[in-house]
């Protein structure tokens, strides 16, 4: 426990004398509340050289230490021990340190599998969480040792290792840019909002906030939290006029949708030159049917046609469209690749997709694990650079959903904003994009092309 100054500089000489790796866990005051919201209670230190642990409280009463936060946030970002930590997502909201390495990320591209946090939770947490259930702050309740007594039956489970280049993009881009779109939070009308999430928390604020969870096996993140599921928001029931702008009569919602995306990033795939005006489905509709200005039904018929090939296998009777000879080429070179080495690299950040992950592979399988990893890395790049143009407007990215991005866009920024966010979305006129604007996420109507 660093409980003095003397005791902390200690710690910081030991640590630094011997460069080995650090693991670091975080108590947050509320176990049920996101990390945004959250209060830290503490941190944990652990010394991968000699199993040591240390123990920093800033708000637990069994411990206060000596060292501010913000000292403490300095100290560590100066040492070049590797420092890993088993959720950086969550962490980096709490505790901004850099350079972190996400244990659950490398054991996931590495083992196939996550570490189950509940699994290592003592007899206190389980029980202070079922029978104190509703009742907050319940981390500042179970004793501090029994804290450290997880944290260090997790780090049992965790050996360091090298990391590759594909584990450095997710963990730097993916992570890092999830992270800050999470932290906007989404605006809610709270009255609605808790007509169709009644078992919610309520929103503080009029403030709600998403969590991503990355750890999958395509990398594609899922998006739940506290009993809402933001990735499968009903568009029919009434639920999205819950999400309004923060800004009141001075803000719009504004969505942005990358258009036939999957077909889209397999031109970029099997360097297929199409330009962004054209229409995908009439283009390859007009090879189905062998002539122009295809009509409603035979564009719709277009679209179940093109989507049997990508996700189910090209058949022969379309192998003699270059798009599909192409798109056959690249399945089957990649399934041979997987089969000689046991993995493939993702062509955007080469991270890996082994035997690990796929379950029963064929070759249209690995194949869509590859497109939704693409899909995922893609859309993440688009969304941090929109994230770094908007760190200086008041326009804020507020939710991703694989493609599409819900913007909150104050209407002191103009017109300018928008388009900017619009040529980057479209990263240099390689991914069409449609436009829509309105009150609430429910009410946005299309207002490009």
């Amino acid at each position: 426990m660093i409980e003095s100054s003397a005791q902390y500089h200690k710690f910081l000489n030991s640590v630094h004398s011997h460069g080995k790796g650090l693991v670091f866990g975080m108590v947050t005051s509320d176990h049920d509340i996101h990390p945004v919201a959250n209060d830290l209670a503490a941190v944990f230190v652990r010394d991968t050289s000699n199993n040591t642990t240390y123990c920093f409280s800033w708000k637990h009463g069994d411990v206060v230490s000596a060292v501010k936060k913000e000292q403490f946030i300095h100290d560590i970002n100066r040492l070049d021990n590797p420092k890993w930590v088993l959720n950086k997502k969550s962490f980096i909201q709490q505790l901004p340190l850099e350079n972190l390495l996400d244990i659950n990320l490398f054991k996931l591209l590495n083992e196939g599998a996550c570490i189950d946090e509940q699994k290592h939770e003592t007899m206190v947490h389980r029980m202070t969480y079922r029978n104190l259930s509703g009742e907050r702050r319940l981390n500042l309740v179970i004793p501090i040792l029994k804290h450290q007594e997880m944290f260090d039956a997790i780090c049992a489970e965790f050996k360091p290792g090298d990391t590759d280049e594909g584990y450095l993009s997710e963990n730097d881009t993916i992570i890092e840019t999830l992270a800050e779109l999470e932290r906007n939070g989404i605006h809610v009308n709270s009255e609605v909002f808790h007509k169709h999430f009644p078992t919610a928390l309520i929103p503080v604020l009029n403030t709600v906030f998403s969590q991503y969870n990355i750890y999958t096996a395509t990398g594609r993140p899922s998006n739940h939290f506290d009993n809402v599921n933001y990735a499968a928001l009903n568009k029919d029931n009434g639920v999205r006029q819950s999400f309004t702008s923060r800004f009141g009569n001075d803000g719009k919602m504004v969505l942005i949708d990358y258009s036939a995306f999957h077909p889209r990033i397999i031109c970029h795939l099997v360097n297929f030159k199409l330009p962004i005006d054209v229409d995908i489905y009439q283009y390859l509709g007009e090879m189905y049917f062998g002539r122009k200005n295809l009509g409603g039904y035979e564009l719709d018929e277009t679209k179940k046609m093109t989507f049997r090939q990508l996700y189910g296998g090209v058949e022969e009777q379309f192998e003699h469209i270059k798009y599909f000879a192409r798109l056959k080429s690249f399945i089957n070179d990649n399934w041979k690749a997987f089969q000689k080495q046991g993995f493939v690299l993702t062509p955007a950040f080469k991270r890996k997709i082994t035997d690990k992950h796929v379950l029963d592979p064929n070759p249209s399988k690995l194949f869509n694990y590859i497109l939704q990893a693409t899909e995922t890395e893609i859309a993440i790049q688009a969304l941090r650079e929109v994230n770094r143009y908007l760190a200086s407007k008041r326009s804020k990215a507020v939710l991703y959903t694989y493609d599409s991005i819900l913007f909150d866009i104050h209407k002191d920024d103009g017109s300018q904003v928008m388009n900017d966010i619009m040529t980057i979305m479209k990263m240099g006129d390689r991914f069409p994009i449609k436009v829509y604007l309105g009150d609430s996420y429910d009410s946005v109507a299309q207002i490009y092309p």
